[in-house]
């Protein structure tokens, strides 16, 4: 990493502000797919790799009035999971005329390049998370190939194929299905039609690029022949939220860019997720699912993301007379779908040329009163 903190020259009397104005990096909640919001802590140093145990219970059971010479029987099979485990590494060297020079822009280079690393740690993990540091392995979410579906946004009944033409109340049930199929697949649905009824809600997380979340933001779902939750007022991502409260379903949105034109065909991506099973229980005095809800130890995620650390490590050392090496480093996995039917991948087509510029819009409205135009014109010309 290289510092440029050139000299200058100031004019006085003058006022120099103590305050910098700094590039924002995009950022990614990319966190939010995880329980907890965060990694599981659980590697050493030097891990090569994680294993889950896995349980496979398959019943057989017979009725009848008379005895059997063969008795049905239970089938246990015990097996394990695995993902590898990678070392990541980021390096600084500087001098002492470094520091010199940080210190005469008011700046800590030590601390400076320890946050500046940590950042680099940290967008390394978020594209490990979601693509993996071997996509071609299954690594990483958007590339987990254990139940978990794609599908892709289909036109709507005008025929509009972006997000950014679909008819809003339309591009809601699309998203209220794919996050009832998912629940389904992952047998969450209760008494009373309702997901972990008598418990906590279920967390469901949708991570879209920025500009398809403001699209869902910023578009009004419409009245219709029969009153939708929020119809006229409120926008697809309130409508969301505001429908699937009612069935104990906490949605939550977060942004990443990078899903951008990674869905098919150059689509935007958009991961749906649950990212932890709720602990259910019996519901009723007979439990059909016995084995699920009392073995222990049971492991609830539906997707992992494994560290040695919660914030990367720092050794440093001596570069000669005057020079500093810095070296700062983490353990990690890539993203692992768990339970890859608690997970979609959506394609949601959206306009490349539509950035929510008035421009954009002052341009489409122009283009529109020239073709009515044209048409008058045509009709005329006809008739």
């Amino acid at each position: 990493m290289a510092l440029i903190a050139p000299a200058r020259m100031t004019v006085n009397p003058s006022f120099t502000s103590p305050r910098f104005l700094l590039n924002n990096a995009v950022r990614s909640g990319f966190m939010r797919l995880f329980p907890g919001d965060g990694p599981d802590v659980k590697l050493t140093e030097g891990a090569k790799a994680v294993y889950v145990p896995v349980l496979d219970l398959r019943t057989l059971a017979k009725g009848s009035q008379t005895g059997y010479n063969e008795l049905p029987s239970v089938s246990i099979k015990a097996d394990y999971i695995t993902t590898p485990a990678y070392e990541q590494k980021v390096r600084v060297a500087y001098s002492r005329e470094d520091l010199n020079a940080a210190s005469n822009w008011n700046i800590s280079l030590a601390s400076a390049y320890t946050m500046a690393m940590r950042q680099a740690h940290f967008q390394l993990l978020r594209d490990a998370a979601l693509f993996g540091f071997n996509p071609q392995n299954g690594e990483g979410l958007i590339n987990s190939a254990s139940g978990t579906v794609r599908e892709r946004l289909q036109a709507d009944s005008n025929g509009k194929t972006t997000l950014d033409d679909y008819d809003p109340g339309q591009a809601l049930q699309s998203f209220l299905r794919a996050i009832t199929g998912r629940l389904n697949a992952c047998n969450l649905l209760g008494i009373s039609a309702q997901y972990n009824a008598g418990g906590p809600p279920v967390r469901v997380v949708f991570l879209a690029p920025q500009r398809v979340l403001g699209l869902l933001a910023s578009r009004i779902v419409g009245l219709t022949s029969y009153q939708r939750p929020g119809a006229g007022s409120a926008s697809i991502i309130q409508s969301i939220i505001d429908v699937m409260k009612a069935s104990n379903v906490d949605v939550q949105f977060a942004p990443d860019d990078t899903l951008r034109g990674r869905g098919e065909n150059g689509t935007d991506a958009v991961i749906l997720t649950s990212p932890e099973l709720p602990d259910m229980g019996a519901q009723g005095q007979f439990d059909t699912n016995v084995f699920g809800d009392e073995f222990q130890p049971d492991e609830r995620a539906c997707n992992a993301l494994f560290v040695d650390r919660e914030v990367p490590a720092e050794i440093s050392g001596p570069i000669g007379a005057e020079g500093t090496d810095t070296v700062s480093f983490m353990t990690v996995t890539s993203g692992w779908s768990l339970r890859g039917e608690a997970t979609a991948i959506l394609s949601i087509p959206v306009a490349d040329g539509n950035e929510f510029s008035l421009n954009t819009a002052q341009a489409a409205q122009a283009t529109q009163t020239a073709s009515t135009a044209s048409s008058g014109t045509a009709a005329k010309t006809g008739s």
